[in-house]
């Protein structure tokens, strides 16, 4: 099992499916994710009966200025915990510069480290001339650059996280379908996130929230996920709308994704039944 694609893949790309070409979801307007966000996020995986916590996952959010304007800088990274890195090592960052009015990508970096893999790509967004530009390098082989053409209204695989949240969710029904379109490692992809109305999510430190679901039910093959098997995704039934669960079947295994801790948001956390 490659872990550190299960990670990315939990974070980011469990809801990344390919799907049939619709118009991205575009930015309409920001009430949710501001700067001083931290959430942090355990990784479980199990094979059998038991389940346990094989890495750590936190989302940082902080306001900069980039090029003399106001940026909002979103850092993802990932590590295995010591008592595996012996078996599998992770050491990963990701990093998105935004324009917080139009939440349109202006830079993103990855650098991450699997075992003995080291990569390193950086892209720079040119969305009113609708492309980006990019350099990669993994460990010591020779530079890659190059230009990609981008559609109206994609994210980076950072920022895509968040611009779902920024949705005003109140308003979605269930079966109503949310397209996103974003860049995934050089690849520009579509996802679609199924709303399937609320439920009650406890996370493993005893926290109650309401949250909303929504599953992913891929229409080909996806790499590690189940044939056949949906994502399901929960965020707090707030303002915030915070993931608090993401769940999936794995082709060995199952995966899941449990809020651990969240500071500093933006709003009140009014899902929250139990303190």
């Amino acid at each position: 099992m490659c872990v550190r694609n299960l990670i990315l893949s939990a974070c980011v790309g469990l809801l990344l499916i390919p799907s049939h070409r619709l118009d991205a979801q575009c930015f309409k307007g920001n009430t949710s994710v501001g700067p001083g966000e931290y959430l942090s996020y355990d990784v479980s995986y199990n094979l059998g009966p038991t389940w346990s916590n094989i890495a750590l996952v936190t989302f940082v959010t902080t306001k900069e200025v980039l090029g003399g304007k106001e940026v909002l800088h979103m850092k993802l990274n990932g590590k295995t915990y010591p008592m595996y890195d012996h078996l599998f090592k992770i050491r990963d960052s990701y990093e998105s510069w935004i324009n917080p009015q139009t939440w349109e990508p202006i830079k993103f970096l990855q650098y991450t480290v699997h075992n003995k893999n080291t990569i390193l790509l950086s892209q720079f967004f040119y969305p009113a001339k609708s492309f980006y530009s990019y350099t990669y390098k993994l460990n010591n082989n020779a530079v890659d650059e190059g230009q990609v053409p981008i559609v109206k209204c994609m994210s980076d695989m950072v920022s895509a996280t968040y611009l779902p949240r920024t949705l005003d969710l109140e308003k979605v029904q269930p079966g109503a379908v949310i397209p996103v379109s974003l860049v995934f490692y050089n690849n520009p992809v579509s996802l679609q996130m199924v709303a399937a109305g609320k439920g009650i999510i406890e996370t493993p430190t005893g926290k109650k929230y309401v949250c909303r679901k929504f599953t992913i039910r891929p229409n080909s093959k996806v790499y590690l996920l189940k044939e056949g098997s949906d994502v399901v995704v929960w965020l707090t039934a707030d303002q915030n709308k915070v993931p608090v669960l993401v769940e999936a079947e794995l082709i060995i295994g199952s995966v899941k994704i449990h809020l651990k801790e969240a500071k500093g948001l933006r709003n009140p956390k009014t899902s929250l039944l139990t303190k």
